[in-house]
C-alpha cells in the first residue's frame, strides 16, 4: 500500500495535474492520493472569507472570480469529455455552496472559526475531484473521497487534532476499492468534527493528512511529492552547495521541522512513528531521483543537516529564591500556551534561579506585548521574578541523531560559531536529541549556517544519493527547505 501526497506547487496547472497523474500511475497497487489545493486557491479563499466578513462586496468578487478561473484552467486538462463534464458538474455545486458560506459570512459580518474551515476546504476538495477525472481520463480507476468522513478530528476549527482511532475505523471503508485496482484521491488539510462539520489541520497540514491516512490503512510507504527534491543539508539560499539526504531517522526529521526545516510540517511524522511507515520526500519536477527516505532507524550518527529559526524572541526569567522557581516557570508556561506562542526551546541556568525561553513571538506583538503578559500572570501569581526579553534571536541546530552523544561535540560547535565571528547566546545539548543548537543575533544567522555547514558536512564524502548535476537548476530556486 502506498500513499501518496501532492502539494499546491505539483496541482498549480493542468500540465502539472497531469504530470503528477503519470507519477501516480507508475506507483505500484494499491495505492491512494493525498492533494493539496491548487497553488493560491487557499490564499485566495481566505481572501473572498475575509473580504465578505468586511463587506468588501467588490474584493469578494475579484477573489472568487480569480478562484473559479483556476479551477477552470486546470479543469479543461482533463481529456475525455464525458470526465471533464462531470468534474465540472461537482465543481460548480461547490462553487455553489462557496457562494452561499460567503454570503453567510457577508451578512454575519463575522468570520468564525467554523465557516473560515468550511470556506477553505473548497480548495482541497476541487481538487480531489479534479485529479481523480483526470486519472480516469487516462484508463485508471479513480475515485475522491473527501477528508472530512475520513480523518476523525475533534472541534478545534482551524488547527483540529485528529482521532486516529476513529480515523482507522473510518479508512476502513476505502480497503474495498483500493484492494480492487481503484486508485482512492482524497483531500489532504481537512477533517470531520464529532457532529460532521468540516474542520483544518493548519496550514501544511495536507502532509500531516497523508501520514495519517497512512497509518490507518498500514502503508508500505507515504511519499511527499513537493518541489524540493528531498530534505536538504542546508537551505540553498545560504548554502550553495547545500545536498539532498538520502535517508534521516524520524527523530531527525521531527527536529529539523521543529527547528525551521519547512520540507515537512512538524506533525507530519507523529502518526508514521506510531506505526513504523517509512515516509519519501520526492520531486515532482525531478520524478526519477530518489529523495529522502526517513524511518525509524536512519543511518549514522554525523550531523545531516544545519538549519536556522529565526525572529525568535530570548526570554530570561530570574528568581530572587529557587524554591519560587518552579511557580514562576508554570506561569510562564501557562500564559505563553494561552496566547498561542510557541516555545522554541528552554533551558536552566547552573545556578537554578534563572530560565530562559526562545519563543516565535516576533509576530504577536515582540517583547512589549509578552514582556507586559508574563508580567501581569506572575503578578497575579504573586511570584517575585524579573523579565527580561531581546528581540532579534535565532536558534541554529545541527541535526544528526547520536551527535550530541560525543563529548567534544558542543565545544566544537561554538569552537567553529566563535571563528566565524557568531556571538552565542547560548546553546543546549541533550544526548537524547537529535540536535545541538545554540542560540544567535539573528544577523548571524545565515553566517552561523554557511560555518557550521562548512565544518560538519561538507568535509564528508557524498554517496551515490548525493546532489547530481542535473539538480543544479532546482537548488538555485528559492526553495523551503532542511
Amino acid at each position: 500500500m502506498y500513499v501518496m501526497k501532492f502539494g499546491g506547487t505539483s496541482v498549480g496547472s493542468a500540465e502539472r495535474v497531469r504530470n503528477s497523474a503519470a507519477i501516480i500511475e507508475a506507483q505500484p497497487l494499491p495505492r491512494a492520493v493525498v492533494v493539496s489545493a491548487v497553488g493560491g486557491v487557499t490564499n485566495l479563499l481566505l481572501e473572498a472569507a475575509a473580504c465578505a466578513a468586511r463587506g468588501d462586496a467588490e474584493g469578494q468578487t475579484a477573489a472568487v472570480a480569480a478562484i473559479r478561473a483556476r479551477h477552470a484552467e486546470v479543469a479543461s486538462g482533463i481529456a475525455n469529455d464525458a470526465d471533464r463534464l462531470a468534474a465540472i458538474a461537482i465543481l460548480d455545486q461547490l462553487h455553489a455552496a462557496l457562494d452561499d458560506a460567503l454570503a453567510a459570512v457577508a451578512a454575519a459580518r463575522e468570520l468564525s472559526a467554523r465557516d473560515s474551515d468550511r470556506i477553505v476546504a473548497t480548495g482541497e476538495k476541487a481538487m480531489s475531484v479534479m485529479m481523480a477525472a483526470t486519472l480516469r481520463s487516462r484508463g485508471t480507476p479513480a475515485v475522491h473521497v473527501w477528508a472530512d468522513r475520513v480523518i476523525a478530528t475533534d472541534g478545534r476549527y482551524g488547527g483540529a487534532r485528529p482521532n486516529r482511532e476513529r480515523t482507522r475505523a473510518q479508512a476502513a471503508a476505502l480497503r474495498p476499492g483500493l484492494e480492487a485496482g481503484v486508485t482512492v484521491v482524497m483531500t489532504g488539510f481537512i477533517g470531520g468534527a464529532p457532529d460532521g462539520s468540516t474542520t483544518t489541520l493548519g496550514r501544511g497540514g495536507s502532509d500531516y493528512s497523508a501520514t495519517l491516512l497512512g497509518a490507518a490503512l498500514d502503508a508500505t510507504e507515504v511519499q511527499i511529492w513537493t518541489d524540493v527534491p528531498g530534505v536538504l543539508s542546508a537551505d540553498p539560499r545560504q548554502v550553495a552547495d547545500a545536498r539532498v539526504v538520502s535517508q534521516i531517522s524520524y527523530d531527525e526529521a521531527q527536529e529539523l521541522a521543529h527547528f525551521g526545516a519547512k520540507v515537512l510540517h512538524p506533525r507530519t511524522i507523529r502518526p508514521a512513528v506510531s506505526q513504523g511507515v517509512a515516509v519519501r520526500i520526492l520531486s515532482t519536477f525531478a520524478p526519477e531521483e530518489p529523495g529522502t527516505l526517513v524511518t525509524r532507524d536512519g543511518v549514522g550518527s554525523h550531523v545531516k543537516a544545519v538549519t536556522a529559526l529565526k525572529n525568535l524572541l530570548l526570554l530570561t526569567i530570574d528568581v530572587a529564591e529557587l524554591e519560587d522557581l518552579a511557580g514562576a516557570s508554570a506561569e510562564v508556561f501557562a500564559a505563553l500556551h494561552h496566547a498561542g506562542i510557541e516555545i522554541a526551546a528552554v533551558s536552566q541556568a547552573s545556578s537554578r534561579r534563572r530560565m530562559t525561553y526562545l519563543v516565535d513571538a516576533a509576530s504577536k506583538g515582540g517583547c512589549v506585548r509578552v514582556s507586559a503578559l508574563l508580567d501581569e500572570a506572575l503578578a497575579q501569581s504573586e511570584v517575585d521574578a524579573e523579565v527580561r526579553c531581546e528581540e532579534g534571536v535565532a536558534l541554529v541546530a545541527a541535526v544528526g541523531r547520536g551527535v550530541a552523544a560525543h563529548p567534544s561535540a558542543v565545544a566544537r560547535m561554538l569552537a567553529v560559531l566563535g571563528r566565524a565571528g557568531v556571538s552565542v547566546l547560548s546553546s543546549s545539548v541533550h544526548e537524547s536529541n537529535a540536535a545541538l543548537t545554540a542560540a544567535v543575533p539573528a544577523r548571524h544567522a545565515d553566517r552561523a549556517v554557511l560555518a557550521l555547514h562548512e565544518a560538519m558536512i561538507r568535509p564528508q564524502s557524498s554517496n551515490g544519493h548525493g546532489r547530481r548535476p542535473r539538480r543544479s537548476v532546482l537548488l538555485a530556486e528559492s526553495m523551503r527547505v532542511g
